[in-house]
């Protein structure tokens, strides 16, 4: 598995673009715009275990912002945006992760 791999359809290999990949969840398929395939993703366990420990990181780190804030620097409201400028930062940093080992399969019509 090489460093730069990216999402592609397992029919035609034509690449799957970011805003569509990151729209893709374990209940929901997609259209290569190549080849028109119907793809969704195929490791289920894996995207929920990192959607629940992106939610669960994200949400402490929001936490934790909005609790520093408040306790150093007597700002609620900056350590809040704080925490959801590093939430922000989690998500898209495991997003592209996800984006650079996802496994898809093509949907058979029958």
């Amino acid at each position: 598995m090489s460093k730069n791999q990216i999402a592609c359809c397992p029919g035609c290999g034509g690449r799957i673009p970011f805003k569509k990949f990151v729209q893709l969840n374990n209940y929901s398929v997609t259209n290569c715009s190549t080849c028109n395939a119907r793809i969704e993703i195929s490791n289920r366990t894996a995207n929920a275990i990192i959607a629940a420990i992106s939610g669960v990181v994200s949400a402490a780190s929001i936490i934790m912002g909005a609790y520093i804030g408040q306790k150093d620097y007597e700002s609620l409201i900056g350590g809040l945006l704080f925490g959801t400028g590093i939430a922000t930062l989690i998500i898209i940093l495991i997003c592209r992760y996800a984006y650079r080992h996802s496994q898809l399969n093509r949907i058979q019509l029958e």
